[in-house]
C-alpha cells in the first residue's frame, strides 16, 4: 500500500509532495485521474486535466487517464496494474465519497491498494481514506444527502482533517467534542501530506502536521512518522 494524502495545497505549495509521487510511477503505464469531486461549473473536466498535465508532465509523466461519471462503473472490473498510479483530486467529499462506492469503483481502488499501485489524494481524495469523512461536513455541503458517512479507512483508524490553518483550532475542539466516535484525527496543511504503507504514516512537505487522540496533541514534524 502506497498512500499520499495531502491537505489540499498545489504548485509550489505541494512541489516535493508532487515530484515524490511522480518518482513512484511507472512511467510507461498512464497516470489514472479522479476528478469528480470538482465543481464542474467553475473548473470543467479537460481544464482539470489541463492542469494536472501541467503539474505532473514536467515530472515525466506522459500518460493520463481521465474517469468521469460516465465511465466511473466501468473500473470495478479493470486491472490496476494497467495503471503507474492513480490521482484523486479534491471537491465535494460526500459526492465523492457516494459515487465510489454506488459505482463499486471502491472494489478498483481497494485491489489497486492490494497490488501497491501509488495513490494520490488530496483535499476530499484524502479525506475519503480516513475512518470517516465527517471532518469534511463543516466546509462541504451534503447535498447528495450522504448517511453513511464511513470512509475507506485505509489511514490505521484516523480521520483526516484537510486545508488547516491556526484559525481552525477552534473548529476542531468543537468537531471532536460533537463526535465522540472520532477517535483519531490527523490535521493537514496545504503545504503537507502524509505517506501511508503497511508499516507507518510519516509526514512530508513543506510543514508540520498535528495528530490528535483523545489521550495527547502532538504536533509531526516534516520526516517524523505518527
Amino acid at each position: 500500500m502506497v498512500l499520499i494524502l495531502t491537505g489540499g495545497g498545489n504548485g509550489e505549495d505541494t512541489k516535493e509532495i508532487d515530484k515524490y509521487f511522480a518518482s513512484l510511477i511507472d512511467k510507461s503505464k498512464p497516470l489514472l485521474y479522479l476528478p469528480i469531486a470538482i465543481d464542474t461549473i467553475k473548473h470543467p473536466y479537460p481544464e482539470c486535466l489541463k492542469w494536472l498535465r501541467q503539474t505532473f508532465d514536467k515530472l515525466g509523466i506522459s500518460k493520463y487517464e481521465m474517469i468521469t461519471e460516465e465511465t466511473l462503473s466501468q473500473y470495478s472490473n479493470k486491472s490496476p496494474n494497467d495503471y503507474g498510479g492513480i490521482y484523486i483530486g479534491g471537491g465535494n467529499t460526500p459526492y465523492l465519497l457516494k459515487n465510489i462506492k454506488e459505482s463499486e469503483m471502491i472494489k478498483f481502488l481497494n485491489k489497486s491498494i492490494d497490488e501497491n499501485i501509488p495513490i494520490y489524494g488530496g483535499s476530499a481524495g484524502a479525506i475519503i481514506f480516513g475512518k470517516t469523512i465527517k471532518s469534511s461536513l463543516k466546509a462541504d455541503r451534503n447535498w447528495v444527502k450522504l448517511t453513511d458517512f464511513t470512509g475507506l479507512n485505509k489511514v490505521n483508524g484516523w480521520d483526516i482533517w484537510c486545508h488547516y490553518t491556526p484559525e481552525h483550532n477552534i473548529m476542531i475542539s468543537e468537531f471532536l467534542t460533537k463526535n465522540k466516535d472520532i477517535e483519531k484525527l490527523i490535521v493537514l496543511s496545504e503545504k503537507n501530506a502524509i505517506i501511508v504503507n503497511q508499516k507507518d504514516i510519516q509526514v512530508i512537505g513543506q510543514e508540520p502536521a498535528i495528530a490528535i487522540s483523545s489521550t495527547f496533541r502532538k504536533t509531526i514534524n516534516v520526516g517524523e512518522k505518527i
